[in-house]
């Protein structure tokens, strides 16, 4: 792998764009064994033998569609690091060049098995709205519900009984669980991805929007097109959406509703591998909390795909799910394995919705790459990511 950076004095606020670069590095290099190369250069011509070209600094899209012409790459992606430490002033311009276009890809198989395997725990507000959305998709899902008492499993199964590509259990199968154990029902999720004969399975929590890193390519079709570029595993980047006022009454699309976010900064968000082919042998993730399967030859496709959470929904919704039905049903096994701590700071008195103005707003995927590239495709301008040991990043 060859990465090659300019001189400092080319990039304002260089951390950012040096984390970009050093994400696709560790991304290309575990998934080609170093042959592919990295260029990040603020003039350079993508070489015949770079997988991904990222020109930093000022450019146009004039020079930019000449330079795909010459070099047979193509724009894949054109927008800006987020804000530098001196402010707005200090973004910088990023065009990203590479050889995986979706549209030259052949038309998706109807065969082309795509399974969500969904847990569920109290989700009567969306769990219908989920399924829809999946299997418009043509994704078949498989619904493990941990024991919900409001309707949920009641909903999913009226699903079932109407559509064969809607399946359900309950887990565990007989009596209902003392305790929320993650491992045990990610062990349980891990047997029927194995089982499932599927060509690619999800990894989805019922509070998800998944979507593609391409606009206008739906799951299904990125995921079939992911395989054909030679990939076999994907990541997500986290992007949390948060109420600022009381409109959600449970009912419509969680996108409509809900158009405020942050991105996931805790180091957990950015280990989201959660899809993949299934392999000979059983792909296990549920020992890390089903953020991080690991199989051998494991190619994780470079630009993440979007994980649209929706955890809290209203402020009688945040205190139901977060006083009521969670912070004392997690298995105290896990918590001292440091997990399930993320609502600890949670109590009667807290606020459930957030101010506007420290939040990003979610317009388009196409806005969103024109603000905040590097953190779309990569996380890796954010606090948590890189790794310690790689350079820091920049969240604002």
């Amino acid at each position: 792998m060859n990465s090659r950076f300019p001189p400092g004095d080319i990039a304002p606020g260089p951390d950012v764009v040096r984390a970009f670069t050093r994400y696709f590095e560790r991304t290309l290099h575990v998934a080609d064994a170093g042959r592919p190369e990295l260029l990040w250069s603020p003039f350079a011509m993508p070489s015949p033998t770079a997988a991904v070209t990222v020109r930093a600094g000022p450019s146009s899209v004039r020079w930019d569609d000449l330079t795909a012409r010459r070099s047979r790459a193509r724009v894949a992606f054109r927008g800006f690091s987020g804000r530098g430490p001196a402010g707005a002033a200090r973004r910088m311009h990023l065009t990203v060049f590479d050889r995986w276009d979706p549209t030259t890809v052949a038309p998706t198989p109807p065969s082309f098995d795509v399974l969500a395997i969904v847990a569920t725990f109290n989700e009567a507000d969306i769990v219908d709205d989920l399924l829809s959305r999946l299997r418009d998709d043509g994704i078949r899902v498989h619904l493990v519900d941990n024991w919900s008492t409001d309707g949920t499993l009641d909903i999913a199964t009226t699903r079932a009984t109407n559509d064969p590509g809607v399946t359900v259990e309950r887990f565990p199968r007989d009596v209902p669980p003392a305790y929320f154990e993650l491992e045990k029902l990610l062990t349980r999720v891990e047997e029927v991805a194995h089982h499932s004969g599927a060509d690619w399975v999800v990894n989805h929590d019922a509070d998800e929007i998944r979507q593609s890193p391409w606009a206008g390519v739906s799951l299904r079709r990125a995921l079939w097109c992911v395989e054909q570029f030679g990939f076999n595993c994907i990541d997500h980047v986290v992007m949390n959406f948060r109420p600022v006022d009381e409109r959600w009454t449970g009912k419509g699309r969680l996108e409509d509703a809900f158009t405020w976010f942050e991105f996931g900064d805790h180091h957990a968000a950015f280990r989201q591998q959660k899809a993949w082919k299934p392999q000979r042998e059983p792909v296990r993730f549920a020992s890390s909390g089903g953020h991080d399967p690991e199989f051998p030859h494991q190619r994780v496709f470079p630009y993440r795909f979007l994980l649209r959470h929706y955890p809290i929904r209203s402020t009688a919704h945040g205190r139901r799910k977060v006083l009521l039905e969670r912070q004392g049903r997690f298995s105290p096994e896990e918590r001292e394995k440091g997990w399930h701590m993320h609502y600890d700071h949670y109590s009667e008195s807290s606020e459930f919705l957030w101010r506007p103005e420290t939040l990003y707003r979610f317009t388009t995927l196409e806005d969103l790459d024109r603000r905040l590239l590097v953190e779309r495709l990569s996380a890796a301008a954010l606090p948590a990511n890189p790794f310690p040991g790689e350079s820091v990043g920049i969240s604002r």
